[in-house]
């Protein structure tokens, strides 16, 4: 995988896999570091130390953005899609009227409130 990203001028990032595939030339220093951040928005962040959310994560942020089964591009290799006919189905309950990327506030759903802050450098957010 390391030689067929790197002759498609894409670097390999396996997830959670410690450093035992970088002898064989995959980064396994974390998919998101603060780094691909600042390159992504064009700008210095002064970010607070994290940690990421398992132990055999290595990125900066390390938090799930979306739910499980709900991404339609069906890759064979992530672990985020069980079953594609499962992810067909969730896709129907999409609205794009809704705050939530699945359906609609259900009884027993819990929204938290959190506090944002910007992190880049000079921002008075």
């Amino acid at each position: 995988m390391v030689k067929i990203a790197s002759a498609h001028g894409m670097t390999l990032k396996p997830c959670a896999e410690g450093d035992e595939l970088a002898p064989f030339g995959a980064d396994c220093g974390g998919c998101m570091r603060i780094s691909d951040y600042e390159k992504a928005i064009g700008k210095k962040l002064n970010a607070p130390k994290k940690k990421g959310a398992r132990a055999e994560c290595a990125c900066y942020l390390s938090c799930d953005i979306g739910a499980y089964n709900t991404c339609k591009h069906l890759c064979k290799y992530c672990y985020a899609n069980a079953e594609p006919s499962v992810v067909l189905a969730q896709s129907r309950r999409h609205d794009p009227t809704s705050p939530f990327l699945i359906g609609h506030y259900e009884k027993d759903d819990v929204i938290n409130d959190v506090q944002q802050k910007s992190w880049i450098i000079g921002d008075l957010i």
